[in-house]
């Protein structure tokens, strides 16, 4: 089970990562650099962010599960390379 709102609201880890994912959309639908997108966000971060976030730790900590079985994503999908 994933973590409530209030957990993700509390969590220095997904206001960061929530911060810097925004920061991230901000950038490449502005053509900016990340450092200047990375001033236009203020803490603390809505909870879409917050959500993004907690989706991506989880993503990734999936990932890093599945290659410690010796599977990847990719090779699930019947390819050789990971796309």
């Amino acid at each position: 089970m994933g973590k409530s709102l209030e957990e993700l609201r509390r969590s220095h880890f997904h206001q960061q990562l929530g911060q810097k994912l925004c920061a991230a959309y901000i950038a490449q639908q502005q053509g900016i650099a990340l450092d200047s997108a990375l001033t236009k966000v203020a803490l603390p971060v809505g909870n879409f962010w917050l959500l993004m976030a907690e989706l991506a730790r989880k993503t990734c900590t999936q990932n890093v599960e599945m290659e410690d079985l010796g599977t990847t994503a990719a090779t699930d999908q019947g390819t050789d390379h990971i796309i």
